[in-house]
């Protein structure tokens, strides 16, 4: 697994924004992470712009974003605390820091629980799919303890990718992990001659093989994962997930993502996206460095 040296953490209202400083510091030790960014993103100022119900600009400067990180790490910041403030579009501003500065973990807040509010989870959404490296997504309020892990998980690199840096985390933390395979029912198993119950156990059969298969090639890093088969008879693999967090008490989701393209593009547009919304947990999506930087590079380029 690669090394969380460098996190960005993108703080919208840094005075309210305790709990996902909280979370940031608690994944920063945990990774023995070098340097730890803070970001704020501001919309460009006119004389016309609205200030904030305290009278002051809306803006941060950068020595109020440190004296409050600094306030809230108590004293345990990774080696360098960078802070930065800048003006322009959040998504774009994001991903060319992140690029720039090539960091490896992107971490974002959603207000709201497991309702995020949709302007932030559009936000999360798009940054994840264009980013460079990892996301990961913290709900309002999340708790910082990361005991239960899991996995939605199919036999590919990018699951793999995954499961490893899910064992990585439970290592340190003392947590468990759990790959759960949300198999689909298709509608054609009369044409082969299967009754539903029978489709139903060649497909559990097929997705515990895809399971064996997956940990046989990953780094557990000594913990021992579990897995499990979940049936996805209505198609819809984000709700069936979104269940067993709630079933399991999970406390952190980690999915493999790469790309817009082919089962694992498909797995990051809908699922991850409705996962962002709607989780009441933690969602890390996990990506190679550098995967989608060709893209960005073109993206940036349009937007200067």
């Amino acid at each position: 697994m690669e090394r969380l040296e460098k996190i960005l953490v993108c703080v919208k209202r840094p005075d309210q924004d305790h709990w996902l400083l909280g979370y940031a510091g608690t994944i920063c030790r945990a990774a023995n992470s070098r340097e730890l960014h803070l970001l704020h993103v501001h919309a460009p100022q006119t004389p016309d712009s609205p200030s904030s119900p305290r009278g002051q600009p809306m803006e941060w400067t950068v020595d109020r974003l440190r004296a409050i990180a600094v306030e809230q790490f108590q004293g345990h910041c990774p080696e360098r605390l960078v802070c930065n403030t800048v003006s322009g579009a959040a998504m774009v501003e994001i991903l060319r820091y992140a690029m720039d500065k090539s960091i490896d973990l992107i971490v974002l807040g959603c207000r709201g629980g497991g309702k995020a509010a949709p302007h932030e989870a559009a936000l999360a959404g798009r940054v994840t799919r264009k980013a460079t490296c990892s996301v990961l997504v913290v709900p309002e309020n999340a708790g910082a303890r990361i005991d239960r892990i899991l996995v939605p998980v199919r036999n590919s690199d990018c699951s793999a990718r995954a499961v490893e840096v899910a064992c990585a985390v439970a290592a340190v933390t003392g947590g468990t992990v759990c790959c759960l395979n949300v198999f689909p029912i298709r509608g054609d198993h009369l044409e082969a001659d299967l009754t539903l119950e029978e489709h139903m156990a060649l497909m559990q059969q097929w997705a515990e093989r895809e399971n064996q298969q997956l940990l046989g090639i990953v780094n557990t890093s000594g913990v021992q994962a579990a897995t499990r088969c979940e049936p996805d008879i209505h198609g819809r693999p984000a709700q069936a997930i979104l269940d067993d967090i709630e079933r399991q008490s999970a406390d952190l989701v980690v999915i493999g993502a790469r790309g817009r393209t082919g089962a694992a593009g498909v797995l990051l547009g809908a699922v991850t996206e409705q996962l962002i919304c709607q989780s009441p947990v933690p969602v890390l999506a996990v990506k190679k460095k550098g995967e989608c930087i060709g893209i960005l590079q073109a993206l940036l380029t349009l937007t200067g």
